[in-house]
């Protein structure tokens, strides 16, 4: 009965919408005559002033309030197709995090702090270093700013690929409560109250806000009883918002947020093992004549084909490798992975007639607890255990009896080979980080023929993570143990494949500063209503960093192991950029850039040792810990803004960037009872091209159309890798960078026309994300095309009706996710030498009704 309710629901939304479309010509036709104000003109901050959309010369997207409330944008993991050359994808273990691409730069997937994400995320200008400390859906956001390409003068470091800028909405000058109530499948309710205090003083005002937001998990886990089934969530956040004009050229304004977020992570079904195949999984690979090994998956199939599940309603554990995705599913170690967070952001700003001095101080703390992730998509599972006491267990007496002696040869043939209830692979985490800014801006008044803007910005940020990890490593115990001398026992040998249970913790501490002064002018010779303008910006910034890792493998490390396991660097770079824009007419701005970006070094928190795993290769005979260094791009851009009759808007752009010194990661073959890591090095180079478009069309007073396309073609030019003679070749003609699709596009239809009393604004949007790989070196990943993300066009769709007569005033939207029921994937794991892969799958349909209410 729910799931025909859920379905009617479902039938009722598209039908209404559907209606929406095909009565909204009509409608058109009666107002082709009718007076209206044209496409609404968008400000943006984006060059640290308010200035128009049209006549910024960089590319930029920014969707406004009202777009943002319809289509329920509200953090950045909301993000995804938004605009052009831009996605997103969420995290594998907690709530928060999110992998942002902007023009095939992604973010970090290893969440460990010793990485800085090349997309730098901000909130009112405040920096957010690490995107699982920069949830704030609590606030009531005014805009959204999407900016491309390196923006390495006023934005700083870490912004290689762009920016995203989370504009909230201030306290208001008149009193007023805002409520919002909604409901939805998989038991979604969202509650959010914003109390205006209005003037309550001279030059003082307040805003309160609250949020309650939760729903059920989207995939049944029938080992779960509480009803927190993977992708679970309870969202408790509030923000407190206050400005005071002390003079009547000085404000301050001070934010504080606080969010307490618990959640299931998404589940990770396990949908590729390794089998033994040659012809599958080869051993080399051979490129321009010279041959590299390739890494080989353990035998996990033949593993599980003699392993049973210590549940039997989870069926057999070979029967729960599928590469379709399941709705039901056995995950028995899923814990609530719980986020508490909480920031304060204070602001002075001075406006005088010759200057407007702006200092932003901000501090924030994260705190993430995650009491388990069952990362091997299956339940509990019992198999054969390897352990050197059992390995002639079952053996013919008569064939070992040389080997160990005749009395114990005959208790020996006697016994079974021991079992273990392992996990193959699961993990816990206690991470912790905090950061403190400062930054003092110095912006003269707009309007003039030479606009400046000059700063100064502090940042420290300190942080520490504790991962166990508990995990099955499964031996070929023939080609380990049974082999040379011992090969005749191999016919004999009552269990081939056998698992070693280990436990290994990664613990480290992390620190780091940044220092940075910046400039920035624009020059319009003719004056300020000039056609031509060159803009110059410079930034100069310091870097240090200092790691210790403190447990990388089974035990921690001894007081006289860690001085090797603590290192520090200090990185510095001039970033900036050079622009010339033409406005052609006052609909027409053309633009041309060049701007240099720059990612600072740091450490590979999972970049063992040779102590911790005797395939990390030594580095300069010593085993100390190794910094990498900074990443270094340039970028060159050319664009037109367009806009016709205040009805249609065409923005466009093309770029060529060049990104050097580029972070190359490589797994490690792991070694049984080793920790899970890899190794990091700077000698990767790509070229990255391609277009974008984007635009809005108001065909009229009712119907309006938006859309967007990018396109972006990666070339790695270098990317090295040692061959079977350990010479370094390289291989960047078969690698596929990560998380980077080649194509997005959207396209929204918008209808507006009053319904009796009321008004009602529909929407139809359809957003495409070409697939992409997760994991695309084929020497280390066996599973990598099992772990590429999934091509999926997406539907979305709202319905709203305003100016229903409860309080001021109160409407009621209609929402619908996925409306198709898309199954795509959008985060994996290739385990490599474990033996196998997981897949996790976006959401499947999700649709609700909103009620907001104004007083």
């Amino acid at each position: 009965m729910k799931g025909q309710t859920q379905r009617t629901f479902a039938a009722f939304l598209l039908a209404g919408v559907g209606m929406a479309g095909i009565t909204a010509p009509a409608f058109a036709q009666a107002a082709a005559g009718a007076e209206n104000n044209g496409l609404e003109e968008i400000v943006v901050t984006a060059q640290k002033r308010s200035e128009s959309l049209q006549n910024t010369p960089i590319a930029i997207t920014a969707v406004p309030a009202a777009q943002l409330e319809l289509r329920g944008i509200s953090e950045a993991k909301d993000l995804s197709a938004i605009a052009p050359n831009v996605s997103v994808v969420g995290a594998t273990t907690n709530a928060t995090a999110a992998v942002v691409t902007i023009r095939g730069i992604p973010t970090a997937a290893d969440e460990s702090q010793g990485y800085d994400s090349p997309i730098g995320i901000y909130v009112d200008g405040v920096y957010m270093a690490r995107s699982s400390a920069s949830t704030f859906e609590v606030a009531d956001i005014e805009r959204v700013e999407v900016l491309r390409g390196p923006q390495g003068t006023l934005f700083g470091r870490n912004t290689t690929g762009g920016a995203v800028n989370f504009v909230t909405r201030m306290p208001e000058d008149e009193f007023g409560v805002t409520l919002r109530a909604g409901a939805g499948n998989f038991g979604q309710t969202n509650f959010r109250m914003i109390l205006n205090t209005g003037e309550i003083a001279d030059g003082l005002k307040m805003s309160f806000a609250y949020l309650n937001k939760s729903r059920d998990g989207v995939v049944d886990n029938i080992l779960e009883r509480s009803g927190r089934d993977p992708g679970a969530m309870n969202n408790s956040s509030a923000r407190w918002a206050l400005q005071y004009d002390l003079s009547d050229n000085l404000t301050f304004t001070n934010v504080l947020d606080k969010s307490h977020i618990q959640s299931i992570a998404g589940f990770s079904q396990i949908v590729a093992v390794g089998n033994g195949d040659t012809n599958r999984f080869p051993g080399t690979l051979t490129l321009d004549g010279n041959t590299f090994k390739v890494v080989q998956p353990g035998n996990v199939a033949a593993y599980l084909a003699a392993a049973t599940s210590t549940d039997p309603r989870c069926g057999t554990p070979a029967s729960q490798v599928s590469l379709t995705r399941r709705s039901t599913v056995c995950a028995n170690s899923n814990g609530v992975s719980t986020d508490d967070l909480w920031g304060n952001m204070s602001r002075f700003e001075l406006s005088t007639d010759q200057v407007t001095v702006r200092s932003t101080t901000a501090y924030r703390e994260w705190h993430n607890v995650i009491n388990g992730t069952d990362l091997d998509g299956m339940g509990q599972i019992s198999g054969p255990a390897f352990t050197q006491a059992s390995l002639f267990n079952g053996m013919p007496a008569a064939y070992i009896t040389p080997i160990v002696g005749a009395p114990a040869a005959a208790y020996l043939s006697t016994q079974p080979v021991p079992r273990t209830t392992q996990d193959l692979f699961n993990t816990k985490n206690d991470r912790r980080q905090k950061q403190f800014s400062q930054e003092i801006e110095f912006v003269s008044p707009g309007g003039r023929a030479f606009e400046w803007v000059l700063g100064g910005f502090y940042f420290h940020e300190s942080g520490n993570e504790y991962n166990p990890q508990n995990y099955a490593y499964v031996l070929d115990t023939n080609a380990t143990v049974f082999r040379g001398p011992l090969a005749f026992l191999a016919p004999f040998n009552p269990a081939r494949y056998r698992a070693m249970a280990s436990q290994t913790v990664l613990a480290y501490n992390a620190r780091g500063s940044s220092f940075a002064v910046y400039g920035q002018g624009t020059w319009r010779p003719g004056g300020a209503e000039s056609p031509l303008g060159v803009t110059l910006g410079l930034r100069y910034t310091w870097d240090k960093k200092n790691f210790q890792v403190t447990q990388n493998g089974a035990a921690p490390y001894t007081l006289d192991q860690l001085p090797i396991r603590t290192s520090s660097k200090s990185y510095k770079a001039p970033t900036g950029n050079l622009t010339i824009d033409y406005r052609a007419s006052d609909d027409v701005n053309l633009y041309a850039r060049v701007a240099r970006g720059y990612r600072s070094g740091g450490f590979n928190a999972r970049q063992g040792t040779s102590d911790d795993n005797p395939a990390t290769p030594l580095v300069n005979e010593t085993i100390k810990l190794t910094p990498f260094d900074d990443e270094t791009i340039w970028s060159y851009e050319v664009g037109a803004k367009m806009e016709f009759d205040k009805r249609v808007r065409l923005n466009l752009a093309a770029f060529y960037n060049e990104y050097t010194n580029q972070l190359v990661t490589i797994p490690l073959q792991a070694e049984p009872g080793a920790s899970f890591g890899n190794i990091t090095v700077n000698a990767g180079k790509t070229l990255y091209y391609g277009v974008e478009a984007e635009g809005n069309w108001l065909v009229n007073d009712h119907l309006s159309l938006d859309g967007s396309f990018g396109y972006v073609k990666k070339k790695p030019k270098e990317f090295p890798a040692g061959d079977i003679n350990n010479v370094i070749r390289n291989v960047a003609s078969i690698q596929h960078l990560g998380y980077s699709p080649n194509y997005t596009a959207n396209v929204g239809a918008t209808v507006k026309y009053p319904v009796g009393s009321l008004d009602m604004t529909a929407r139809v949007g359809y957003n495409y994300t070409s697939s992409f790989w997760m994991f695309g070196n084929p020497l280390t990943a066996p599973f990598a095309n099992e772990t590429k993300g999934d091509a999926r066009g997406l539907v979305d769709a709202q319905l709203r009706f305003d100016n229903i007569k409860i309080g001021n005033k109160a409407s009621v939207t209609i929402w619908g996710k996925n409306l198709t029921n898309k199954a795509y994937v959008v985060r994996s794991v290739d385990f490599g030498t474990f033996g196998y892969a997981t897949d996790i799958w976006g959401d499947p349909r999700t649709y609700g009704v909103t009620l907001d209410m104004a007083f």
